[in-house]
């Protein structure tokens, strides 16, 4: 029907003898193109993958995939080290149907069918500047205050007191015993780094390798066997600490996890690490830089990050407006449209006439301060909706947070899916001082429909372009092994709406750079202390431009130190650059 109609209105342009004719005529060609090969598929495209096709003049998702390339899996050089796609909690996805298959370097060349195909399983890494018996220095951890990494009275690194993740089920998250540190009950975990407890106990059974890092911490194992990390549809990860002045408590994937601890006994086997995909949700600056450079802010505020290594099978946003595909109309992340609507010159709302970085990183303002011997609660989701990063100062009576079952020495082995909103509004502009009580952070996902308008403005190639194809294989339904689009993938469309947004302002995904109008007296080496605070007259002295080029010295010193690991906190698309709004 539609396409009868559409005939009639070119016919009627042509014996109108409209200048618009041809173009008319082209356009139902290829509209009809589309219409063919969507019906014949499980599901349809949604206008913005549509649209997508139509701006790079293909008629057919086939002709995308004809510009990529699919790595090929290697399944007995895998297996060893990937964990089980099966869980043993019911509501839980099993990740079978969802190995990847495009958009990372490490899928291709003589290793590259040990991380092809890998499954969305994610896991903790903690990260501090310890010493141990086989490493005393690293990368992140020159030149620091002594108190740092110097053990006694006046140490002020990371005194954690546990470690615990959590799987969603469909309604609530429940622990993963092999996952926590911490002294395991039928309640659920107990720590207190004072008594010498739970991590303090347990910590060395989760040794990992480190590098760039002292000392590094994560759950991993033999494949199958091992840890499963977690999974879609939701998973949670919370971390308590007496004292988180400086360390790192990131994400990446088991697979990854798993390859990099077997290499402490197995020595480096697999001659990759897959090092595809992290997230950073406090993370100490200090290694992002080479020596005697400033730091973004001071030593003490840990900076959150999505995009050090991206996938392509889980895109991430960068820049508010390329987000939004350089219109000059705000649509993404869209539970916050109508929230723009009301307040259109909001932080983010308008990223045509001032942009966000919504990705962290140096050019972002997503970072906590954290004060010495102040006790915090950090836990982090990930679900439909994004990067959830909170933080917590716990009653200092109770321990309670503001997640009812999690505390600053313990928490329940089942919990409820949200914790209550955060009201304190100096937790809700992203750039969180030490003393806030309560602070949420978002780095927004990045679904099918946002992942076509995402890549729209960017060059068809192994990234993007498989951003675009990963969207189409889930509206279509032809991700899943056998189907038409194998092994593309949008794992964004594969989690659950876990209700974490609560009519937040979009702030909590970030706000404009000059917004962090701050002194710094603790970014050099020259000024570094165990006591930092940032001053309360808030005149800005941080450099912009010195911190892309010290930024770009970090790129190179951390691919050296761990193998694999692409580290992209500047990543901006050039064709996005010089783009014009539409």
């Amino acid at each position: 029907f539609v396409a009868i109609w559409l005939k009639i209105l070119w016919q009627h342009q042509v014996a109108s003898k409209s200048p618009f004719a041809a173009m008319a005529w082209q356009q139902l060609v290829w509209w009809l193109a589309v219409a063919r090969f969507a019906s014949s598929h499980g599901g349809s495209l949604q206008p913005e993958c549509l649209e997508y096709l139509s701006r790079k003049g293909l008629n057919s998702t086939d002709a995308l995939k004809g510009k990529l390339e699919q790595c090929t899996p290697n399944q007995a050089k895998q297996e060893p080290y990937a964990p089980n796609p099966a869980s043993a909690f019911p509501g839980v996805t099993d990740t079978t149907d969802l190995s990847c298959r495009y958009g990372h370097p490490s899928y291709y060349g003589p290793t590259g069918g040990t991380c092809c195909g890998w499954k969305p399983h994610f896991n903790w890494v903690v990260a501090t500047c310890d010493p141990n018996e086989v490493q005393q220095e690293s990368n992140f951890c020159k030149s620091l205050p002594p108190c740092v990494s110097s053990k006694g009275k006046d140490y002020c690194g990371a005194k954690i007191n546990y470690v615990a993740a959590y799987q969603y089920n469909g309604s609530h998250f429940v622990m993963m015993d092999d996952s926590t540190s911490g002294r395991k009950t039928s309640a659920g975990v107990e720590g207190s780094y004072a008594e010498g407890t739970g991590w303090e106990e347990e910590k060395k059974d989760f040794t990992w390798r480190s590098g760039d890092w002292t000392s590094k911490y994560a759950p991993w194992g033999d494949g199958p066997s091992g840890p499963r990390g977690g999974t879609p549809p939701a998973m949670m990860w919370v971390l308590s600490a007496e004292s988180f002045y400086y360390g790192a408590f990131y994400l990446l994937s088991q697979l990854t996890l798993n390859l990099e601890g077997k290499a402490i006994t197995e020595g480096f086997a697999a001659g990759t690490n897959c090092w595809n995909w992290e997230i950073d949700p406090v993370e100490g600056t200090k290694g992002w830089f080479p020596p005697n450079s400033s730091l973004p802010g001071n030593v003490n505020q840990l900076y959150a990050t999505n995009d050090a290594a991206v996938s392509g099978c889980m895109p991430v946003t960068y820049l508010a407006s390329q987000a939004n595909g350089l219109r000059r109309n705000f649509s993404q992340p869209p539970q916050f449209r109508e929230y723009c609507e009301q307040n259109p010159t909001a932080a983010g709302c308008q990223p045509w006439v001032e942009d966000v970085m919504w990705s962290g990183g140096v050019l972002g303002s997503q970072r906590f301060e954290n004060y010495a011997d102040q006790p915090y609660v950090f836990a982090v989701v990930v679900d439909y909706r994004g990067y959830w990063i909170y933080r917590w100062i716990p009653d200092a009576t109770t321990g309670e947070t503001g997640w009812p079952g999690v505390g600053r020495h313990g928490a329940d082995r089942v919990l409820v899916k949200r914790p209550r909103a955060v009201a304190d509004v100096g937790g809700l502009a992203t750039d969180v001082k030490g003393d806030v009580p309560e602070a949420v952070i978002l780095q927004p996902s990045v679904p099918p429909e946002a992942a076509c308008l995402r890549a729209s403005i960017e060059a068809v190639n192994f990234q993007f372009g498989a951003d675009a194809l990963g969207a189409m294989a889930a509206q279509l339904g032809e991700y899943q092994p056998g189907g038409a689009l194998e092994g593309a993938q949008n794992w964004w469309a594969h989690f659950a709406d876990t209700e974490q947004y609560q009519n937040y302002p979009l702030s909590i995904a970030g706000v404009p750079m000059h917004n962090l109008q701050a002194r710094y007296d603790c970014n050099e080496e020259a000024n570094f202390a165990g006591d930092c605070k940032v001053n309360s007259d808030r005149a800005l002295a941080a450099s912009t431009s010195q911190s892309e080029a010290a930024l770009s010295a970090k790129t190179t010193q951390n691919a050296s130190i761990d193998p694999g690991r692409t580290n992209r906190r500047l990543r901006s698309s050039v064709d996005s650059a010089s783009a014009t709004y539409v």
